[in-house]
């Protein structure tokens, strides 16, 4: 995770393009909401051949109601 977005493994692979919405829980046990867009989805090749794809999601702005990126990574660890 950074200030522009964040990088994640998954079992499917996510539209290019699309925009979700993600809960994430930081290191005080807060939860806050961000909405990002995602900008690739590649396959990975895990060792044991399981399907993995690695998505990388670019924080959307979306007004005074959007968490702020540097809190959210100050409150992570």
């Amino acid at each position: 995770m950074s200030l522009g977005g964040l990088s994640m493994e998954t079992e499917v692979a996510f539209p290019v393009g699309s925009v979700h919405d993600f809960s994430l829980t930081l290191g005080d046990g807060a939860s806050v909401m961000v909405k990002g867009e995602v900008v690739y989805s590649r396959p990975a090749s895990p060792p044991d051949g399981s399907p993995l794809f690695v998505t990388g999601v670019r924080f959307v702005d979306e007004g005074e109601d959007t968490a702020d990126p540097g809190e959210i990574i100050s409150r992570v660890s």
